[in-house]
């Protein structure tokens, strides 16, 4: 594309300039001011047997905005007795912008939903706090999806685990604060997993720790339902995958990109396949899964690996023949030269030994030259063997020359 003349390019950035201006105005302009009306609500104690939900008072909350050209806060004001705070604000700055409401409770931050309406009232409005604890106990795995890809050029395949978690208590659960703090939530991985990392999520990468066959998250986990997502990559010689269901799951989802995949496992049924991002999974279900309850995750290796593996494997076993032959051939010629004379030539019935070998190494060619794409490790072990066996017949016919 040719290049606009200098003020040509001067004039066309000064458009760009005036109309992005003008639209900034006119957003200021148009604008018109918002409300919130809303209140901070903390569990509390009705009776010895029950608990409700009552006022947090005088805490402080918080009016945010974020966007692409600014991000901070607003405005701040602490509730009333009733747990009531109020905002009246202007939207200014790129039509981006978005607004939310938060408060400090414990140490731990909650927000409200971005605020979207010209008056954000009732559950729009309202942020929920709860007291923390350090002590362990178990979250209720409400979903969990094992998401297992096809097999890349390096022979890896990439999963995918993403987990509900859902904290049904009344307190955030929060790490252990020592020196070696205790994970708000920790579940096992294969052992042979590499490149584990955080996907996006509700939980920050900072909060996630991977360890040898394991991931632990130290975020604090609030009442309610929390997502937590994270891939890995393992080798393919890692499956069949056997796995536990740790902490069971109200429902546990197996995709599987192979079109033979296949899962074994108590209440595992394969139902319709789905479509994601244009890749189809086959999809296996099971519900009510028991802690601890064991799974197989099979799934067919790569027809060129595996063809290539096998004629290696069959390579090898004709090295190992033609070395138990050679063995053998070698003790009967010693024993020969001890019993008759040297210039005695083998019975008609048996081969010449150097025939033999000439044979192995056409055999050998012709087995090599029936596969299409060698792998390195055939290549390997045809070269080797080869040069075995030339080096043998070599010896073989000198020994043979000096005879006659």
């Amino acid at each position: 594309m040719p290049r606009l003349p200098s003020f040509l390019r001067l004039l066309a950035l000064t458009l760009v300039v005036a109309t992005a201006t003008a639209t900034a105005t006119a957003t200021a302009l148009t604008a018109q001011p918002r409300a919130v009306d809303g209140r901070v609500r903390r569990p509390v104690n009705v009776n010895a047997d029950s608990t409700g939900m009552g006022p947090a008072a005088g805490t402080w909350v918080t009016l945010h905005r974020v966007g692409k050209d600014t991000a901070g806060p607003i405005d701040s004001v602490r509730t009333d007795a009733q747990g009531h705070y109020r905002f009246r604000y202007t939207p200014f700055g790129s039509g981006d912008g978005v607004y939310f409401a938060s408060t400090t409770w414990g140490g731990i931050a909650y927000f409200t939903p971005p605020l979207k309406n010209a008056e954000s009232r009732g559950d729009d409005a309202e942020i929920t706090v709860f007291d923390t604890t350090s002590v362990r106990f178990q979250l209720t795995v409400k979903g969990r999806h094992f998401i297992v890809g096809k097999s890349d050029t390096t022979q890896f395949r990439t999963v995918i685990e993403v987990f509900e978690l859902s904290n049904d208590s009344l307190r955030t659960l929060v790490a252990t604060d020592t020196t070696s703090p205790m994970p708000t939530w920790s579940i096992a991985i294969p052992a042979s997993a590499l490149d584990v990392r955080a996907n996006d999520g509700e939980i920050s990468p900072d909060a996630f720790v991977a360890g040898p066959g394991r991931v632990s998250v130290y975020s604090p986990i609030a009442p309610g339902i929390k997502q937590v997502a994270f891939s890995y990559k393992v080798p393919n010689s890692s499956f069949p995958l056997s796995m536990r269901a740790e902490g069971g799951a109200v429902v546990f989802e197996v995709l599987l990109e192979e079109p033979q995949g296949f899962v074994t496992g108590k209440g595992f049924a394969n139902v319709d396949p789905v479509a994601l991002e244009g890749r189809t999974f086959r999809r296996f279900l099971s519900q009510d899964v028991q802690p601890n309850a064991e799974l197989i995750i099979e799934l067919p290796s790569s027809g060129a690996p595996a063809r290539n593996l096998y004629i290696a494997g069959l390579l090898v076993a004709i090295g190992l023949l033609m070395m138990v032959v050679l063995m053998r051939s070698m003790q009967r010629r010693a024993a020969s030269r001890v019993a008759v004379e040297p210039t005695m030539r083998p019975r008609e019935s048996d081969a010449p030994w150097h025939e033999r070998l000439a044979q192995e190494i056409a055999a050998l060619d012709e087995t090599y030259a029936r596969i299409a794409e060698p792998s390195d490790t055939v290549k390997q072990a045809y070269n080797t063997r080869r040069t075995e066996l030339k080096g043998a017949l070599a010896a073989a016919l000198a020994d043979l020359g000096t005879r006659r």
